[in-house]
């Protein structure tokens, strides 16, 4: 005989946790499948208006106030308008340039030009401009938006200006330093100027991070604040970058090796124009499956031993203070961003 909550019980067990990833980010498995919804770049086609009324939904269902007979799958598709589009820490509405649904038009388009136009000095100053430019807005968009203040606006347009700069600098440093090391080689100075850029160019954008620290805290169940570290902000920008060296390695450096070798067969030959349609087709593949397949090597909201607060022994100190008489937790958290 069925109790009369029975059914409502049901029901709580068929919704969904809209403020969750729909899978478990403790398995590489899980965190792929979660950045492949997120990073579905046919959102960045949905108006504006829609975006707010699915970020409006997901409120609605959170408070229990959905609309009537609001199906499972229109939830599912309202969060991930919604993840894609607004800042997970402040709610902020993301431009579609910075949102990690634009990486795979964007990227393709980029990478793309960097492996065709790589001769000249121009063409490399002028890719690298755009490459970094949007590189520094992404890495500003995806920060951990708890370190944020007021009074950023003047930081942010310094750092932005700094950040491309530096990353064009470096892209012709290395396009002198392998001059007349034959052509493919030439071939993959662009990804190691993207590689060194992303090293320059993340930790600049986001240097307020690292000089304020981002917030630690203890899981078991329930989220529990802790206090704000630099160890934290740097190995959390260390994840991100290892991750989007990672997101474009094959794209640039496997693309020209197999455009190399098609340069030897007759059917190239007659026809010479095909290299840019087959670099797009490749750069489109590879970055379909590193997109979501770098995102995921670590948690977004990862973790660290306490201990290695130790390589800032004043932070640690504050730790201590804070944890007062309690046991020390195994692990702490921290939000790295994207």
């Amino acid at each position: 005989m069925k109790r009369k909550g029975d059914f409502g019980d049901k029901a709580d067990e068929s919704r969904i946790d809209v403020d969750k990833p729909l899978w478990s980010q403790d398995t590489y498995l899980g965190r792929w499948m979660h950045y492949n919804f997120i990073t579905d770049c046919r959102t960045i086609l949905v108006p504006k208006n829609k975006l707010w009324e699915a970020k409006k939904l997901c409120e609605d269902y959170k408070a229990r106030k959905e609309p009537e007979g609001l199906q499972r799958k229109d939830i599912i598709y309202a969060k991930k308008l919604r993840d894609s589009a607004f800042h997970p820490d402040n709610g902020e509405f993301m431009h579609v340039i910075g949102r990690m649904s634009f990486q795979l038009p964007a990227s393709v388009a980029l990478t793309t030009a960097m492996l065709t136009f790589y001769k000249s000095a121009f063409s490399v100053i002028t890719c690298q401009l755009v490459n970094q430019g949007f590189n520094a807005f992404v890495n500003y968009t995806n920060r951990n938006a708890m370190s944020d203040d007021p009074q950023d606006t003047n930081i942010i347009q310094q750092a932005f200006i700094l950040a491309t700069a530096a990353s064009c600098a470096a892209a012709l440093g290395f396009r002198k330093l392998f001059a007349g090391r034959g052509t493919l080689f030439a071939r993959f100075v662009p990804f190691y100027a993207v590689a060194v850029g992303n090293m320059i160019n993340l930790p600049i954008m986001r240097q307020r991070e690292i000089t304020r620290g981002i917030p630690i805290f203890t899981k078991n169940g329930e989220e529990v604040y802790i206090m704000k570290t630099q160890v934290a902000a740097v190995k959390g920008i260390s994840e991100c970058i290892l991750t989007r060296i990672i997101m474009a390695a094959p794209g640039m450096l496997m693309v020209p090796v197999i455009t190399q070798r098609m340069q030897s067969y007759r059917f190239y030959k007659l026809r010479p124009w095909i290299t840019v349609p087959v670099e797009i087709g490749l750069c489109i593949l590879c970055l379909l499956v590193m997109i979501p397949s770098a995102l995921a090597i670590f948690p977004q909201k990862n973790s660290m031993k306490p201990e290695l607060l130790k390589i800032y022994p004043e932070e640690y100190k504050i730790f201590r203070e804070k944890m007062g008489q309690r046991k020390h937790p195994d692990k702490v958290y921290y939000n790295k961003g994207l």
